[in-house]
């Protein structure tokens, strides 16, 4: 039924992000899928932090292994691919999900920094760009 399962996590919020990955582990084994974990930085977040250290691609490498430690942190998870994005939640999710070609996206619940105060919560504008 699905073939590639992405996981958007907050590595800020490692409880939930660990919740989360128990269930993507579970559903990986069962749907015998790829699983792939992204996590989205603000673009602000990634220019104010390229001015003040060697670069903005340390940042990107620093995110992976952060996403790598957490799925090396619950032991059902096994292979994964990482996807580390920049913008928005909701569009750094949907752009994670279409270069994997995800069938299944899973989130958190809740993240209040995912929180888009003019348009909804990030679950709402994902579901709305795959369900107009």
């Amino acid at each position: 039924m699905f073939r590639s399962i992405l996981v958007a996590v907050d590595p800020d919020r490692r409880a939930e992000a660990t919740r989360l990955l128990e269930v993507a582990a579970e559903l990986r084994r069962s749907f015998d899928a790829t699983l792939t974990l992204a996590t989205v930085m603000s673009e602000w977040a990634v220019m104010l932090r390229a001015q003040r250290s060697v670069g903005a691609s340390g940042l990107f490498e620093a995110a992976e292994a952060r996403l790598a430690a957490l799925a090396h942190s619950v032991a059902a998870v096994g292979e994964a691919r990482y996807r580390v994005e920049t913008g928005r939640a909701h569009r750094g999710i949907l752009n994670a999900a279409a270069s994997v070609s995800a069938d299944l996206i899973l989130l958190s619940s809740p993240a209040p920094k995912w929180q888009d105060s003019h348009a909804g919560g990030t679950k709402f504008l994902i579901f709305g760009a795959h369900h107009p």
